[in-house]
């Protein structure tokens, strides 16, 4: 007997098999497969735009964290260039211009706009995602608003403190300038430092 099959409409299609002498026709409607393609494609956009998110939290956190470490290196490289030349350096931390420099000192300095052109050793930035939020200095004094100097010499730091970020989200970071140790670290959240007693306190 020749095997028979229903008859189909022109838009199905029939994937069937042999059940005895009868061919059986099961058909594969077009409008259940696209709905198949739309769900997967949803899936698969959806898990692509969360790798996204996540990858551009971890660039994110990466180029504040290369910021902080650039920054870190200019006072190492102060601290070691004085000790190796003799000769003083200083980093300028500027709010109102939202920029550090760090400069050899070869004049008194009046004025932030004083500084000589041949002074400058570099210049970095800081930008909405990597703020200056104040600078602190171990004998109390601090500034949001003026120029920080923080002068190093053959000896050591002449002042030293901490340096407070924040990163594009508010979060804060310090920088701490250690004057006795010399060592300068990056760490998480507003650090806090040893302030000297006053005269006082200490049998003066």
């Amino acid at each position: 007997m020749t095997p028979t099959c229903t008859a189909l409409m022109p838009t199905d299609r029939c994937a069937g098999s042999m059940q005895g002498s009868v061919f059986v026709c099961r058909r594969i409607r077009p409008g259940f497969v696209l709905s198949e393609v739309v769900v997967v494609v949803a899936i698969v956009a959806f898990f692509t735009a969360l790798a996204m998110v996540n990858l551009w939290g971890v660039v994110y956190r990466s180029s504040f964290n290369t910021q902080a470490h650039d920054l870190v290196k200019v006072f190492k490289m102060a601290a070691t260039s004085a000790a190796e030349t003799g000769r003083r350096y200083e980093v300028v931390l500027n709010f109102a211009e939202k920029n550090y420099i760090l400069r050899e000192i070869t004049t008194a300095l009046v004025a932030v706009e004083d500084i000589l052109d041949e002074e400058i050793i570099l210049v970095g930035e800081f930008n909405d995602d990597f703020q200056l939020s104040f600078v602190m200095f171990y004998d109390g004094e601090w500034t949001n608003e003026a120029p920080a100097l923080i002068r190093v010499g053959k000896n050591g730091w002449q002042y030293g403190g901490k340096i407070v970020l924040l990163d594009g989200e508010g979060n804060e970071f310090s920088i701490v300038v250690n004057r006795l140790s010399r060592v300068v670290e990056f760490r998480a959240g507003d650090v806090p430092i040893l302030m000297p007693k006053p005269a006082d306190e200490m049998g003066f």
